[in-house]
């Protein structure tokens, strides 16, 4: 007891806390952080928008990829392949990216490989806690915006920039992809669609590969292909080997292809104005058609060089056969077959045999040219050479007429011994001024004459040449505004007589757009594109071939080169790319790449299409069916894109 009297006691709560006043200050603190918490924070309007901020470079960056942080509330804003817009606001600078990697998420305290990150993880069912996250994202810069055009980036975006979204409508702006054509949506995107302008002669005449293996959707591209080129008035061939799209007039009736139909709001329809060409003695996978044409080839319409290249001949037989061709063309001029007048005389010096044969040649002229040959080469032909006589009978039966035993093994002919010599064409009628030009280029190796002979046999025996009143191939109808015309090789069975139908049929279409084109621009009219679709194409123009067939790879070359400026385009489809040779390659600017499982033809097309960067070409082999890396020449960058499904019908063959 200290003798004071005792102060107020405080009181107390019923817990027994003693209660005191709060100070003043205190109070207006709490004041204060109320206001602010109604407020908010004061943000900069100009970072509002932003999705994310650039990160700080470590040892790790990489030129012109960017790697760029966002909130976890913000992490859905910024999908694969979408286009942002980058304001580095240190240095006043503005740029395009793309997102190449990402978004990741990544947690806010710890590493996420950390032993700790893990357990929260994987003991999920047992923890409450778990850490929070942010966004990690991986852009690669498209180019520095100056003055409302994108030029080549000389800087990096500086640390802490903001990123902002660029809207579809924009994006598609910035990436190329308007037009009237529309192969499908573009990844990353709701709905913007990978479009092309097929009246833009940089586009589609400069030439297409869709490449992918069995089942990952190049067929369906083909045929959505066909559809879109049809709509736009195009003229469309189809050189088809399987004879899948002899029913592309109907509307598809494949259940998932409806589906997707159904997702995508368009509807099954079939094109119009189908017509089916076909060899004569050949069937169509779509027997019934009003539209179908069957057709013969013309000998004379054929490179002498092409043909030997396609028939596979050796160096020698090549020899005997362009000599037997340089006879046979004298021997026409000496029947008064052709040249008759002194135009066509004029007309034979602007024959180029590495584009065309000569005019009313056929295959009978130079097999009886080689008959006459073998002939001179045999004992009775020998006898009557050295007896100098010009009037030895001609026997019934043919030199070179071969039995069951010689079709079944062409060395047969090779050896079988010299019975007489008739011939087949007008030739006949002067045996004597025949064997005269044979023996006036004389030739030995009676052997290798025979195996040619034996080859040209055989060829003769497809019955495709100047097959009585049959029709050619109309060129001209083929070329009709709108017109798709599929060219049926289903019933071949032989790649050596698809390559000699697309060889000839080739040059034709060529030679008759350079006549329609020179007609326009005489009018000052637009002509009409041509699409010309070569399935397989592998074995057309086949890469472990390519050296011993110079004058077709020139052909293709010709015909590319000269239809992009008279709107001719070619599209080269193959699952097995391995199998083209680069030369074709070379020729293709637009591709569109389905999935290809081999890395190492991968890494062959990554040299061929060096435009697509790595970040896209890591997708290719897990590509879904349906999805295409697609690079055509008015997009800014290569994108992946779902293709849109076919309408049409399509078989599906074995």
């Amino acid at each position: 007891m200290n003798g004071k009297a005792p102060g107020p006691v405080p009181p107390r709560e019923p817990d027994g806390a003693v209660v005191r006043p709060t100070p003043p200050k205190t109070l207006n603190e709490l004041d204060e952080l109320r206001n602010q918490a109604h407020t908010g924070p004061q943000v900069d309007p100009e970072l509002a928008a932003a999705v994310g901020f650039t990160h700080f470079d470590v040892t790790s960056s990489q030129d012109n990829l960017i790697t760029v942080l966002l909130t976890r509330e913000d992490l859905h804003l910024l999908a694969s392949q979408t286009l942002v817009r980058v304001r580095s606001r240190e240095d006043n600078r503005a740029y395009l990216g793309v997102v190449v990697r990402g978004p990741f998420a990544e947690p806010n305290a710890v590493p996420a490989n950390s032993t700790m990150a893990i357990g929260v993880v994987t003991h999920g069912k047992k923890l409450a806690y778990t850490f929070d996250y942010h966004g990690r994202a991986e852009i690669e810069i498209v180019g520095e915006e100056v003055e409302g055009t994108l030029k080549p980036p000389r800087f990096r975006p500086r640390p802490q920039s903001p990123v902002y979204l660029l809207d579809e409508a924009e994006s598609a702006r910035v990436l190329g992809v308007g037009g009237d054509m529309c192969l499908g949506l573009v990844v990353g995107y709701e709905k913007m669609e990978a479009r092309l302008n097929p009246r833009d002669k940089s586009i589609l005449p400069r030439h297409t590969g869709i490449i992918g293996t069995t089942g990952g959707g190049k067929s369906t591209t083909v045929a959505t292909l066909i559809h879109r080129a049809q709509a736009d008035g195009i003229a469309t061939i189809v050189f088809d080997v399987e004879g899948e799209y002899t029913h592309v007039d109907q509307p598809t009736d494949h259940a998932a292809m409806l589906e997707a139909l159904k997702r995508r709001g368009q509807r099954p329809q079939g094109v119009k104005d189908l017509h089916i060409h076909h060899l004569t003695g050949r069937d169509s996978l779509n027997p019934r058609h009003r539209n179908k044409h069957a057709f013969s080839l013309k000998f004379s319409s054929l490179s002498p060089y092409a043909l030997a290249e396609i028939l596979d001949m050796s160096d020698a037989q090549q020899e005997r056969f362009l000599k037997a061709y340089d006879v046979t063309k004298l021997l026409l001029e000496d029947f008064n077959i052709y040249p008759q007048t002194e135009e066509e005389r004029r007309q034979v010096l602007d024959v180029d045999e590495l584009s065309t044969g000569f005019p009313h040649m056929t295959i009978d002229h130079v097999l009886d040219v080689v008959s006459a040959y073998i002939y001179s080469l045999s004992d009775e032909g020998k006898s009557e050479t050295r007896g100098k006589s010009r009037a030895t009978p001609r026997k019934q039966a043919s030199l070179l007429e071969e039995n069951d035993e010689a079709e079944a093994d062409p060395d047969v002919t090779a050896k079988a011994p010299s019975r007489g010599l008739m011939l087949r064409t007008e030739f006949r009628s002067n045996f004597g001024r025949v064997m005269a030009r044979v023996m006036a280029q004389s030739s030995r190796h009676e052997i290798s004459w025979k195996a040619l002979a034996s080859k040209l046999h055989r060829l003769r025996r497809l019955g495709i040449f100047d097959v009585g009143n049959e029709q050619g191939v109309a060129y001209e109808s083929m070329l009709t505004p709108g017109r798709v015309s599929v060219i049926d090789l289903s019933d071949t069975d032989s790649p050596q007589l698809n390559n000699l139908v697309i060889a000839d049929i080739l040059r034709g279409l060529q030679e008759a757009q350079e006549r329609r084109y020179e007609r326009a621009n005489a009018k000052d009219q637009s002509v009409t594109p041509v699409l010309i679709i070569i399935e397989e194409a592998h074995e057309f123009l086949s890469a472990n071939r390519i050296a011993q067939m110079p004058v077709l790879f020139e052909q293709v070359a010709k015909i590319a080169k000269r239809g992009r400026k008279r709107w001719m385009g070619l599209v080269f489809v193959t699952q097995l790319p391995q199998h083209l040779p680069n030369e074709v390659l070379g020729l293709i600017n637009n591709f569109v790449i389905h999935k290809i499982a081999d890395s190492s033809v991968i890494s062959r097309m990554q040299k061929t299409a060096g435009s697509i960067d790595e970040s896209l070409w890591n997708r290719v082999s897990r590509l879904a069916p349906g999805q295409a890396l697609v690079s055509f020449s008015n997009f800014t960058r290569p994108l992946m894109v779902a293709v849109d499904p076919a309408p049409v019908k399509r078989l599906l063959v074995e």
